[in-house]
């Protein structure tokens, strides 16, 4: 996402791309791409203010929240949903709406997505599987973030699939 931190200044004009959709007609070439450059000042913004690089995570689904445990000692938690899960193997994306190993709870974000696929007949979102390269599930979760007005993504790698997950407001204790 470096490429587009090139092309963009984060300003006040920039978070008016926050906006959850709402269920209106859009150009969705347009969508995407205000997402994508959404996500990427959102992340970039996380990284300064947060700064959870090197931080060790874990994700508990029954109370819906990440935890971050930075270097400094810092603890950084937020609510989650989980978008889906990317296989690096395969190079198979699958949906959060629709995966066994996500709580009902933790599936809102990817299902309005969903909704906003099946309105905009997108099929990238309204497949519970789609083959893609890494980069395309982050554009996926771009626009799911975006959907549902997100602090941020994050993606959390683990020995198996990569977790792609949209992520409320921040705290640190």
């Amino acid at each position: 996402m470096g490429w587009v931190n090139k092309l963009i200044k984060p300003s006040a004009k920039t978070t008016a791309l926050a906006r959850p959709w709402g269920g209106e007609e859009v150009n969705v070439d347009t969508y995407w791409a205000q997402a994508w450059v959404d996500l990427a000042w959102r992340q970039s913004r996380l990284a300064r203010e947060f700064k959870l690089a090197a931080s060790q995570w874990t994700v508990d689904q029954d109370q819906g929240i990440i935890r971050f445990d930075r270097t400094d000692g810092a603890l950084v938690t937020a609510p989650i949903q989980i978008v889906g899960s990317w296989n690096p193997k395969n190079e198979i994306f699958t949906w959060g709406w629709d995966h066994p190993s996500v709580q009902t709870r933790l599936r809102g974000d990817a299902e309005r997505t969903r909704w906003f696929g099946d309105k905009h007949n997108l099929h990238e979102l309204t497949d519970r599987t789609v083959r893609c390269t890494e980069s395309e599930a982050w554009r996926m979760t771009a626009v799911a973030a975006k959907v549902n007005a997100s602090s941020g993504a994050y993606r959390g790698p683990t020995d198996g699939p990569v977790v792609f997950m949209t992520l409320g407001e921040l705290k640190v204790r």
